[in-house]
């Protein structure tokens, strides 16, 4: 979907972006703002951090995108909105404008890949699929529709797996599975939460790295890639603590390959693990904006900011330049969960909340969203809990 919606002009215009509640979403704001933007959010209540950050003109509370009622109330909102640019930032987002795409009104700029495309990333297995024709190394994998064929997976994969919901479900289903009176349970687990049978990948040991990179009809325009130093939970997550990486041939050459056959247009993050050889090994495509996109803007790859640039007709920015080599902790985004829940790793994780050479989302000029981070850390402790007893 490409060019210039009635009512735009030369000057940043309207942005409306989505899920106010996400960490990255304060990111994306102040971005935005920061380059002239007048910028109006989507969120589920008054508790989401990116809610009150002066960032953000005006607030609108909509149901959440689980909510049946969700795409007619984005709709509304981007149509009374118009001329307005829409940045789906979630999953629940993305699924969305999708379903709306053609539907859009003038006015409603966003930028989604083609269908069929996109149906493709979501899907795991068929992304694997298209990796492999394309000489991109992946795990052995299996889609499985039964507890018998999980058992059967899980023995040819050497008794180490990883059970994952097969489709995007706008949260990562996942369980790591070492022994076989595991298998079921696992199983079970993927299956209620996600409403399909798994897939079950070949256990990777390695760290976690992407690509990541904005796309507009099929080419690249922006790239970026950094390396997880922490997760949460620590057995596979979002980045907690990560590393900008100047330059991973074999990791980029993976990452253009599978978005030019996709003919991407749009952000969209390409996942791997490194394994200790140093091979890289694709896991999935996330299309979407990712947890950790603020270390992307303190390297100084604007990707919000370039994405809306060209959905209102104009050029990026400039032409991307070398971009810094940064480290990013969230503290409060599950960096001291993980701290907790690896006690080895908390020194190092209080130095990086601590250290000033170290990026975080607390501005000072902007302080209030901070508190609401905190309160929605307190909030997560159940599910903290429950991870802990998992790794006992």
């Amino acid at each position: 979907m490409s060019g210039i919606a009635p009512g735009f002009a030369g000057a940043p215009g309207l942005v409306l972006v989505t899920d106010g509640e996400f960490k990255h979403a304060l990111g994306i704001v102040r971005a935005l703002h920061d380059l002239g933007h007048e910028v109006h959010l989507v969120a589920r209540s008054s508790r989401a951090p990116a809610a009150h950050s002066r960032a953000v003109r005006r607030t609108h509370y909509l149901p959440g995108p689980k909510d049946p009622a969700y795409p007619e109330a984005l709709l509304a909102c981007a149509r009374a909105l118009a001329p307005v640019s829409l940045v789906p930032v979630g999953d629940g987002a993305v699924h969305a404008a999708d379903l709306l795409r053609a539907r859009w009104p003038d006015g409603v700029r966003v930028a989604l890949p083609p269908a069929a495309s996109l149906a493709l990333a979501n899907d795991k297995a068929k992304t694997g699929e298209l990796a492999r024709s394309l000489g991109v190394r992946t795990p052995g994998e299996r889609a499985v529709d039964s507890a018998a064929e999980a058992r059967e997976a899980f023995a040819a994969f050497g008794g180490r797996a990883v059970f994952k919901s097969r489709f995007e479900a706008g949260r990562k289903i996942l369980r790591y599975v070492r022994r076989a009176d595991e298998v079921d349970a696992a199983y079970d687990y993927v299956r209620a939460l996600s409403g399909a049978g798994p897939l079950v990948q070949e256990h990777v040991e390695g760290d976690g790295w992407a690509w990541f990179a904005l796309y507009w009809n099929g080419r690249c325009v922006r790239r970026f890639i950094h390396r997880r130093v922490r997760e949460w939970p620590p057995s596979g997550g979002t980045s907690a603590a990560a590393e900008s990486v100047l330059a991973a041939p074999e990791l980029e050459r993976s990452g253009h390959a599978l978005l030019d056959a996709l003919a991407w247009h749009g952000v969209a993050m390409v996942e791997c693990k490194r394994t200790p050889e140093g091979d890289f090994v694709l896991m999935e495509i996330n299309a979407k904006f990712w947890g950790s996109h603020d270390l992307a803007l303190a390297a100084g790859v604007n990707f919000p900011g370039d994405l809306v640039a060209l959905l209102e007709g104009r050029a990026p920015s400039e032409p991307q330049s070398p971009y810094r080599q940064v480290r990013f902790s969230w503290p409060f985004g599950g960096d001291l969960w993980h701290g907790l829940a690896v006690p080895k790793h908390l020194p190092a994780v209080l130095r990086d909340a601590l250290s000033p050479g170290v990026a975080h989302s607390l501005r000072w000029s902007d302080p209030v969203p901070a508190l609401y981070e905190i309160v929605q850390w307190a909030r997560s402790s159940p599910g903290a809990v429950r991870e802990f007893r998992e790794l006992s």
